[in-house]
């Protein structure tokens, strides 16, 4: 069974990882034959990237949103489902509601016929019901990644001095935040040009390894920094900051960086550094990423090597359950210091720390394909 694995809190030093089990997600919608079986997690991991996208592209922004699971379905399939989609949920910033609170709703439901695999979400929101459905032939899962060479790429984005806590990308702009502000960068002839730069409004009380994540939603900027939320506009980059805790868009529930710390807790309590749905533990460093040439679940992880010359980022993909080996890895130009999926999940920013030359190079990393 796939599980939400929580990397484990460790200042970049213990080994220690904690898996959590992710909530319970929602099966209904879909019609309960006797032949109907429930598809493999390996299927799974080809279909539920596809619905969660179709999911979030018929939700609002942000949304709170309950997830309800079809009573029917077998236990330990209902967790596996309710874990991936809650993930896929939360990792592009929607809140999962406790079944009062949330303005919308999704019931999901998936089984096989005699032709194919598929999953179906019902989804409620702005008074009206809407239907997503993603399938696929029995015997796609494999041929699709048959004679597929995978890598890792990576996009130099932006280098500075001050240390790059992270980076959204959207259309030919940038907005870069770090420790001491946050800036809006822009493409002009082939090259990024800095065109606006503002000072955090309050200095936050930074921990031993300073993390913060920024969120861009057409002209609203949210900024997530230990114990500390702020929110405002990139084209005055004005912003209005609230003290407290508050999640942060992770990919998993959890109550916001711990005060002084560099780590997470879920709402059971349990410590995390990054979360991706894997089926074991993995290294230092994790998140989740989907590729557009080839279907499923693939996790991006870092090695750290011990030397300043830079740490490997490897690739591997989430097959029934288990984590194997997808390409060769990467080594980066410095030793990592923030790794952040994307929204969409199908890239990530990586930030090294280059400490010969005292820099910051902050990239976009996605999943290449060749045949």
């Amino acid at each position: 069974m796939l599980r939400s694995a929580a990397v484990g809190a460790h200042g970049r030093g213990s080994s220690v990882r904690l898996l959590t089990c992710g909530l319970m997600l929602v099966l209904a919608a879909l019609s309960s034959s006797a032949d109907a079986q429930a598809p493999s997690p390996s299927v799974l991991d080809d279909l539920l990237p596809e619905l969660a996208a179709k999911v979030t592209s018929a939700l609002p922004a942000g949304a709170e949103v309950n997830v309800t699971v079809d009573g029917g379905a077998d236990g330990g399939d209902a967790r596996t489902l309710r874990t991936r989609i809650v993930t896929f949920l939360a990792a592009r910033g929607f809140r999962i509601g406790d079944g009062t609170t949330g303005i919308a709703s999704v019931a999901i439901g998936c089984g096989r016929n005699l032709r194919e695999h598929v999953c179906v979400a019902q989804i409620h929101s702005d008074g009206r019901d809407q239907i997503a459905t993603v399938t696929r032939r029995l015997t796609a899962s494999a041929s699709m990644v048959t004679n597929v060479s995978l890598a890792l790429e990576l996009r130099p984005l932006v280098s500075q001095q001050t240390q790059i806590l992270d980076v959204a990308v959207f259309d030919e702009r940038l907005v870069v935040l770090d420790v001491a502000a946050i800036t809006v960068v822009e493409r002009k002839d082939d090259t990024w040009r800095r065109v606006r730069s503002r000072p955090l409004p309050v200095s936050p009380a930074w921990p031993r390894d300073a993390r913060a994540r920024i969120r861009v939603d057409g002209d609203r900027v949210d900024l997530f920094l230990p114990s500390l939320t702020c929110r405002g506009r990139t084209d005055s980059l004005e912003l209005t900051c609230s003290e407290g805790q508050q999640a942060w868009p992770i990919g998993v529930e959890n109550r916001g960086l711990e005060r002084g710390r560099n780590y997470f807790k879920t709402l059971e309590g349990a410590m995390f550094y990054n979360a991706a749905p894997l089926g074991a533990a993995v290294n230092d460093d994790a998140i989740a990423l989907t590729a557009s040439c080839a279907p499923g679940m693939y996790v991006a992880a870092v090695s750290p090597t011990g030397r300043d010359t830079g740490d490997l980022l490897q690739l591997s993909r989430v097959a029934d359950g288990r984590l194997v080996h997808a390409a060769s890895p990467l080594h980066l130009p410095g030793v990592l210091t923030a790794l952040w999926a994307q929204p969409n999940q199908a890239s990530a920013v990586v930030v090294t720390h280059d400490i010969p030359a005292g820099r910051y190079d902050a990239f976009q990393t996605t999943i290449s394909c060749s045949r």
